[in-house]
């Protein structure tokens, strides 16, 4: 390995653990009365086996929500980024990847990206 490498691989490490280091959010499992029941559980087990599940849902829809609007952040600043980049470097008359104007991108409150020619807004 050369010098160079050695700090690329690095860098290349440590984007790779920040980017499992970020929130997993954990979908519950829901309970089921009879499995319960025949387990053995009793009136009040199986009340705390679904208290504790509502309890679940709620942090894992809190913990999607969370992942869900850190996302559609990093989507917006990167769709501004993207129009700056095309303001800063237009493509060439004579360049034959891009042979129709350059889309400009937007993001919907829906979270879905859809590309707009016109997007004042980000300006």
């Amino acid at each position: 390995m050369s010098f160079m490498q050695g700090p690329a691989l690095i860098l290349a490490l440590c984007a790779a653990s920040g980017a499992v280091a970020q929130e997993v959010c954990i979908e519950p499992f829901r309970p089921d009365a009879e499995y319960l029941a025949d387990s053995g559980f009793g009136p009040e087990e199986m009340r705390a086996a679904y208290r504790v599940y509502f309890s679940e849902v709620e942090d894992n829809l809190n913990c999607l929500n969370s992942s869900s609007a850190r996302i559609r952040e990093e989507a917006t600043a990167a769709a501004q980024e993207y129009n700056r980049v095309l303001d800063q470097y237009p493509a060439s008359k004579r360049q034959v990847v891009e042979p129709e104007p350059v889309p400009r991108i937007e993001m919907s409150e829906t979270g879905r990206l859809f590309l707009d020619y016109h997007a004042d807004w980000l300006r």
